[in-house]
């Protein structure tokens, strides 16, 4: 164990244990798990007639301007009455400083402070610790049962920019941008820093060997995962604040601030295409449960491309900014609306916007109504919190969680929860 505030040596370099391991030369073909450890293979759904309520709500210190953290716990079986599990932990960062854990019902659990202004938390499984940035640039690791610190490496800040971090459980490593860039393992020990500056405010992603970085300085880089050696940079027209997206065929796409979409292959980061879609996209694009890549605007419009080649699907206009990344969830195909009964027909997404409304759309999947005439895209339901809403929601049980500027986090519940198998 590292101590508090000490920077532990630096390990010899060593293979990372990426799953499957490509094979010298040749790139990884095998779709990729999701490594975000955010919980997204326990979607519980909901289904008409569609009320959404204001289930429950917590009250921390400090506004809550980032996404609450969900930390999944075994699971064996589901709650009736929400689809939530009893030993999930629910992680809520504050402008504050203070990292608070609570269970499903809303109980603290423990509380962290950063002692600088800003905390935020980063998904990661249940055999790990809980990672945390704090606003100073600090990368912190504390003992999920109780919130005891046991380790914490400090980090410079550039003018109070402290990027999103993303762990990956197939390098067992954090990445995060901030002054450069700075790869640690689980241990604390750091793997390799990048001394070049650049605002990195959204989170890499990894897509084989290759973790890949956008920053407000117009330039998407690749980096060896294992080494740090830049490997490839690419301009895009815009700077990116949301980050960056992985597909499931290892592709990674950015939206940027001036409305393009990028998209580039891996590992060379060659160009595959780019779409003009409007103006200000600030939260990462989405890859939706039929493919289909969802880009939030905020001029005010919810947009679907197809993945290979970023034309545009369709649009929905909505009335407020997309500040955050939508939210892709699974929907069950009854009553009401086009499609409605047949399953795969429909694909569904939950966006949240500036005047405080999340809304849940549903859209025709892609290959379904074969050559039939287009069926736009429509809102099933729409609910409003009180204040904007900053952050993506997160998906809890057949329950949304949102966190607002004035400490609140509270609990939507969309309509009649569907549990699934348990699983």
């Amino acid at each position: 164990m590292w101590l508090a505030g000490c920077t532990p040596p630096a390990p010899a370099p060593h293979a990372l244990p990426f799953d499957p391991l490509p094979a010298v030369g040749e790139e990884a073909t095998a779709p990729l798990a999701d490594d975000a450890g955010d919980g997204t293979e326990r979607l519980a759904r909901w289904v008409p007639p569609y009320a959404p309520r204001l289930a429950a709500e917590v009250h921390v210190t400090g506004g809550v301007l980032g996404p609450i953290v969900l930390r999944p716990g075994d699971c064996p079986a589901r709650r009736a009455g929400d689809c939530a599990c009893d030993d999930d932990l629910m992680l809520v960062g504050s402008t504050g400083g203070v990292l608070t854990a609570f269970d499903v019902d809303g109980n603290p659990r423990w509380e962290y402070a950063c002692g600088t202004a800003g905390a935020g938390p980063s998904a990661a499984p249940a055999a790990e610790p809980v990672f945390l940035r704090c606003g100073d640039g600090a990368v912190v690791a504390l003992d999920p049962g109780d919130g005891h610190e046991r380790w914490r490496v400090a980090r410079s800040a550039r003018d109070g920019l402290v990027g999103a971090f993303e762990w990956s459980p197939w390098a067992g490593m954090l990445f995060a941008g901030d002054d450069g860039l700075v790869a640690l393992h689980r241990s604390g020990a750091v793997a390799w820093t990048w001394p070049e500056p650049g605002p990195f405010p959204g989170r890499p992603a990894l897509s084989g060997r290759v973790v890949v970085f956008a920053g407000l300085d117009r330039i998407v880089r690749g980096y060896d995962a294992g080494t740090g050696e830049e490997l490839w940079r690419r301009w895009v027209v815009g700077g990116v604040e949301g980050g960056v997206l992985e597909l499931e065929n290892g592709d990674v796409v950015v939206a940027t601030l001036y409305g393009h979409v990028h998209a580039f292959g891996m590992p060379d980061g060659v160009p595959r295409w780019e779409t003009t879609v409007g103006t200000l996209a600030r939260g990462s694009p989405v890859e939706g449960t039929d493919g289909t890549i969802l880009v939030g605007l905020m001029d005010g419009a919810l947009v679907g491309l197809a993945p290979e080649d970023g034309a545009v699907a369709w649009g929905l206009g909505v009335p407020a900014p997309i500040l955050a990344a939508p939210l892709v969830v699974e929907r069950i195909d009854a009553g009401g609306g086009p499609d409605a009964g047949a399953a795969g027909e429909r694909a569904g997404v939950v966006i949240a916007d500036r005047d405080g409304y999340l809304a849940e759309v549903s859209y025709r999947a892609r290959g379904a109504g074969g050559a039939s005439a287009p069926v736009p895209p429509e809102e099933l339901w729409r609910f409003n919190v009180g204040l904007p809403i900053e952050a993506r929601p997160t998906l809890e049980g057949a329950s949304l969680l949102v966190g607002l500027e004035d400490g609140r986090v509270v609990r939507i519940v969309p309509g009649e929860p569907q549990c699934g198998d348990g699983e």
